[in-house]
């Protein structure tokens, strides 16, 4: 019990010390030494080396002629970021046209990896509305625009497939091969939907975003309270997504031909 209590304040401990490690590197023109980096971070000789060390093996820190520069792992991070900043910007007036057109809120998600983040956002202005957060991190196989991802993505379609599908309430589809027949329809319509797959009460239409070079950039859509999503709302609400992802990829410079696998 005792350990337990201390335990969740270690990681933090770590990757603050991680942090100021890398700070220090970032902030020294033309690389530093092992000994600037202590200097500057004034962390123990034996943790500084072991930190630049471990940093130096995931990818965080180059090390160069006795000098450690920034990895290219702090580098596609950086460059992740400021591109789905600038995909946000360049979106947020379709994400307001498609909300006005609804009447519900517009979302922008991007694919990082096996999860999906939301990166832009137009709310709804009903009372009743679903919760969601710019940066919120969502599963692909639960929600519409997990399954743009996993429908247009044949290498993160295999990921998921191969992998464990988590039940997020009763309606998440956990079987693979429901899910591969549920992808199928995905790509054939061009558009998903979802109710209820990842929380109670509430349903999303999503479809895909391409780049000028036809590449799966990121997905669009509504997120609706389950109460909003009746049929008549659906059948209206569907050409709206579709037309705004339309709209947002040839924004991008996609000509909009026949879809092909990403």
């Amino acid at each position: 019990m005792g350990n337990d209590v201390h335990r969740p304040s270690q990681p933090i401990l770590v990757l603050g010390k991680a942090r100021r490690v890398i700070d220090a590197v970032a902030c020294t023109r033309g690389g530093a030494t092992s000994r600037e980096v202590q200097q500057t971070t004034r962390l123990p000789a034996s943790t500084t080396t072991r930190l630049l060390q471990n940093l130096v093996a995931e990818g965080f820190l180059d090390l160069v002629d006795g000098k450690y520069h920034i990895g290219l792992g702090v580098l596609r991070w950086a460059h992740t970021r400021r591109s789905g900043s600038q995909l946000a910007e360049l979106a947020q007036p379709h994400l307001g046209e498609l909300r006005d057109e609804t009447g519900e809120t517009s979302v922008l998600f991007v694919r990082q990896d096996n999860t999906r983040v939301l990166i832009g956002i137009a709310e709804t202005r009903h009372e009743v509305v679903r919760l969601v957060s710019v940066g919120q991190v969502m599963p692909l196989h639960a929600g519409s625009a997990g399954k743009v991802f996993l429908a247009f993505d044949e290498h993160a379609r295999a990921q998921a497939l191969d992998g464990q599908l988590t039940a997020y309430t009763r309606a998440t589809i956990t079987d693979p091969e429901l899910l591969r027949a549920e992808l199928a329809t995905v790509k054939a319509s061009g558009r998903a939907i979802s109710v209820a797959e990842r929380d109670t009460g509430t349903a999303s239409i999503s479809a895909p975003v391409r780049s000028h070079a036809g590449a799966l950039t990121a997905a669009i859509g509504i997120g609706v309270p389950e109460q909003r999503f009746t049929d008549a709302n659906r059948a209206a609400w569907i050409p709206s997504v579709v037309a705004a992802a339309r709209r947002l990829s040839e924004n991008l410079g996609y000509p909009h031909e026949e879809e092909a696998d990403g």
